[in-house]
């Protein structure tokens, strides 16, 4: 009676052990591919969101801070991905780019994307209010009206409105000759 109990036991043991084995290999092999599936349908939502038009993005970059954006084969503008220091860690910010040099959306991070700021106060930088002052503005007038520009600072969260600007404003000068490809024609012609 007892020797079947031990065997019993000893085969489950084994049988246990193969199939964690198994398991960790088989987990071992997907890891990369299933990592990879999760990046890219998060890339492709928060860019449809900035850049709704196209239907195909592509690297510009080694370090994919920049992507250009494309419907069919004609490319339509750019993607830029920026994180500025903000008051409680960096502010992840996409913004899709007409070819032009004009923002046609901003997206920040939510706080399940990484985003640390204030609850009440730096999370309304994700809200469409705060957003949508970016629409149409170019490089040059991507500043708080504090320091110059056109985009309103939330209140009680200067420093992450100004890590929202600056990191926009500063990608853009950074990769302007990328994210350009048709210039406004010159008024004194």
């Amino acid at each position: 009676m007892k020797d079947s109990r031990t065997w019993m036991v000893l085969s489950l043991f084994i049988t246990c052990l193969i199939s964690a084995f198994a398991l960790s290999q088989i987990y071992n092999l997907t890891l990369p591919q299933i990592e990879y599936q999760r990046n890219v349908a998060g890339l492709k939502a928060a860019f449809g969101t900035v850049m709704p038009e196209a239907d195909r993005f592509e690297p510009a970059t080694p370090d994919s801070s920049v992507w250009l954006a494309f419907k069919g084969e004609t490319r339509i503008g750019s993607i830029i991905k920026t994180a500025k220091q903000g008051y409680g860690g960096p502010v992840p910010v996409t913004a899709g780019v007409d070819l032009q040099g004009r923002i046609v959306a901003i997206k920040v991070a939510s706080a399940a994307e990484g985003l640390k700021e204030t609850p009440g106060l730096g999370l309304k930088a994700t809200e469409p209010e705060f957003r949508d002052q970016f629409r149409g503005k170019t490089a040059a007038e991507i500043r708080l009206t504090k320091d110059g520009g056109t985009i309103q600072a939330i209140t009680g969260a200067t420093i992450t409105s100004r890590a929202v600007t600056d990191g926009v404003r500063e990608t853009l000068e950074k990769y302007r000759e990328m994210l350009i490809l048709q210039q406004e024609p010159d008024s004194e012609q």
